[in-house]
């Protein structure tokens, strides 16, 4: 029988796991219920966690808070140390769903004193953050600050990549509370640079995975930060505001940049092969020798700076490129119709085969150009382009 209830309690925990929070439930009542006919009270505590985890999931706090409290006591009758913890924790997180935040923080304080005498950093940090959380919802800043720094310092000790994101994210909101914008924008910085740490040791899949590990908001999070010289591939930039990011020599192949603001940013010899920058902004930044390889119909690149790029096939349909420093750029077999080049500078642009079909060439320079024939120089300067002797 005690077979039989373990393989529902491993049973309830892959349909907790894939959302089945109600299947999850009914198989560990019924591993429960086995584990009080053979009295195996460890278990038995266990299972009433469980069921209140699914219980506080599915919003039925009562029903959850009566689950821990009997796994607490069943604990404490058979001295199981962990089990203890792990309820007193749970009852915390729960009362604090319930926004009795001085009832959280009574269990909290059990918590951490128990992770304390056993020694378990991992409990004593979860401890900290929830005592964190409580505390500053009461607009305790002070002591939410010290409690989230504790967190911060095990986090760093056992290298729990995770919690120290944690730790920080809250540490900002707290700051953001007091209205201390440098030290929010000191602790963003530090999550950064623990998410770099992770890429370079490669302990992540793509960039998009790992500053999600340390709590990156990939919408808010990166505008006005050094991303040089890193690899991007893959990572999902969908809106994000990139205003003023360094991205010189990063690796954005394949990255989805579209509709993101990267005005003032520095995209210089960066590898924007196959990148998607649909309808991007990019006013006023620097993609001197960058690869543009790519699509970018709609995008906003009035007063870039693209000398030396390539944008061999790239696809520019109604794109913006007013004041642009397209000189010794490569726009062969580019798709330029009813772009926008109005004062642009092309001298020295390869243009050969490109598509400049109804484009606005309003004092555009072109000057010592590849690909362009007589009759197409003319048709350009009837469309207002200015060509160099």
């Amino acid at each position: 029988m005690n077979e039989i209830a373990d393989k529902l309690v491993k049973q309830g925990i892959y349909q907790y796991k894939n959302n089945q929070f109600e299947s999850a439930l009914e198989s560990w009542q019924q591993a429960l219920t086995i584990y009080k006919k053979i009295y195996n009270r460890r278990k038995q505590g266990a299972a009433l966690g469980n069921i209140g985890v699914a219980y506080e999931t599915l919003s039925n706090y009562q029903l959850a808070i009566e689950s821990y409290q009997q796994h607490l006591n069943i604990a404490r009758e058979i001295q199981d140390r962990e089990g203890e913890a792990k309820a007193l924790g749970n009852l915390g997180n729960a009362y604090y769903s319930l926004e009795n935040y001085q009832q959280a923080i009574k269990y909290q304080q059990q918590h951490v004193a128990i992770a304390e005498e056993t020694l378990d950093e991992f409990a004593i940090q979860e401890a900290c953050s929830s005592l964190g959380i409580a505390y500053h919802a009461l607009g305790e800043f002070s002591l939410a600050q010290q409690y989230y720094q504790r967190q911060l310092a095990i986090a760093k000790k056992i290298d729990n990549y995770t919690s120290q994101g944690n730790a920080l994210f809250n540490l900002r909101l707290v700051y953001e509370s007091m209205e201390d914008r440098r030290k929010v924008e000191e602790l963003k910085q530090q999550q950064i640079a623990i998410a770099k740490e992770l890429l370079s040791k490669q302990l992540g899949n793509n960039f998009t995975e790992i500053a999600q590990t340390v709590a990156l908001n990939f919408t808010e999070d990166f505008a006005g930060s050094d991303l040089s010289a890193i690899d991007l591939q893959y990572t999902n930039f969908v809106g994000a505001n990139l205003q003023k990011t360094n991205f010189s020599n990063a690796n954005l192949t394949l990255a989805d940049l579209s509709g993101a603001n990267l005005s003032g940013a520095n995209l210089s010899q960066a590898n924007l092969c196959n990148t998607n920058l649909r309808d991007a902004k990019l006013l006023g930044a620097n993609l001197a020798g960058a690869d543009l390889r790519t699509k970018l119909p709609r995008a906003d690149l009035s007063n870039a700076n693209l000398r030396g790029a390539d944008l061999s096939s790239a696809y520019l349909p109604n794109a913006k490129l007013v004041n642009v420093d397209l000189s010794n750029a490569s726009l062969e077999n580019a798709d330029l119709s009813r772009v926008n080049l109005s004062g642009a500078n092309l001298r020295g642009a390869n243009l050969k085969q490109a598509d400049l079909k109804e484009a606005i060439l309003e004092k555009a320079i072109f000057a010592e150009n590849q690909g362009i024939s007589e009759n197409k120089r003319q048709e350009l300067v009837a469309g207002g382009a200015f060509f160099e002797v």
